[in-house]
């Protein structure tokens, strides 16, 4: 089995585990966030508008390099195949012409297996910083909850109620200081997104430039359609768990009963952009190829 698929494989069977931890966190944050406001309400955006599965990420990093992998062995193929000509078996100018077509396509493909492995690493290094976010975001839900459960303890004995606000008070300081870290680990996630932003980009443009002087013209639109769907479906989702969420500036005015609706619906969002898309798009043939995700039949390797 290739690196790739191990990779995909891997990314595939973490990805329920992160979801269970997001899912959970986005439900366990709100009863705090309710109950002591202020800088829980701030962590508590923050679990809300950072959903993304660090497996999801080792998944399309696995899908990546298994691509990687065909170009670079189709490239051998193709270079076997063309040692085999010789002036013994075939000479003259359509064999130059192969030869040299045939090393022009080999320069593709291995360009593209260099770039495609390239973004592959760059979704690898984001699943294992949104992995260690997450375990950080895990450990503050735990925290808050656990001040929660020592304060709801204190309310409910006459002697101890007295201490209940000192409880409060303790958690708001170890929250915002909880805020801080969370903002610096949003900074470097906003650093490394950036980074690789920039580099897909850099590494785009080299690939056009490199594809079109081998002979292999290719244009932005041809390789947009299909992700420009899915960047406007994931823009989408976000916009409307911002919007929908349970918003830190009205955690104090809202009810147990909204919050907790917020709280479980899309680990904070209602997930209805999400879920109209996929059903519309799942097996709509109405829709141009290029414009939709192939489904698992039409995806093959060989």
């Amino acid at each position: 089995m290739s690196m790739g698929q191990d990779i995909f494989d891997s990314g595939d069977a973490m990805s329920p585990y992160y979801d269970g931890i997001i899912s959970s966190c986005a439900v366990a944050i709100m009863p705090p966030a309710i109950a002591f406001g202020l800088s829980v309400q701030a962590l508590a955006t923050s679990i809300y508008l950072n959903q993304c599965n660090p497996g999801d990420m080792f998944k399309a990093a696995g899908a990546w390099i298994v691509l990687s992998e065909k170009n670079t062995e189709a490239a051998e193929a193709l270079a076997a195949q063309t040692e085999r000509v010789t002036d013994e078996n075939w000479k003259g100018s359509d064999a130059e012409a192969f030869k040299g077509n045939s090393d022009n396509v080999q320069s593709q493909l291995k360009e593209l297996a260099i770039a495609a492995f390239l973004i592959a690493a760059q979704l690898i290094a984001l699943g294992i910083a949104l992995t260690v976010y997450w375990a950080f975001l895990l450990a503050v839900t735990l925290v808050m909850d656990a001040f929660l459960v020592a304060y709801i303890a204190a309310y409910a004995g006459v002697i101890t109620a007295v201490g209940a606000e000192a409880i409060r008070a303790s958690c708001l300081v170890v929250a915002t200081s909880l805020v801080a870290t969370v903002k610096s680990f949003e900074a470097v996630m906003f650093s490394i997104s950036s980074g690789c932003a920039a580099l897909t980009a850099l590494i785009s443009v080299i690939t056009f430039a490199y594809q079109d002087s081998k002979g292999n013209p290719v244009t932005i639109e041809e390789i947009a359609k299909g992700s420009l769907t899915n960047q406007l479906l994931g823009l989408g989702t976000f916009a409307e768990r911002a919007l929908l969420m349970t918003p830190g500036g009205r955690h104090a005015t809202t009810g147990a009963a909204e919050g907790f609706k917020h709280g479980v619906n899309s680990q904070g969002g209602f997930g209805i952009v999400d879920s109209l898309a996929s059903e519309y798009y799942d097996g709509n043939e109405d829709i141009p190829e290029d414009y939709r995700d192939p489904t698992d039949e039409e995806l093959s390797w060989t």
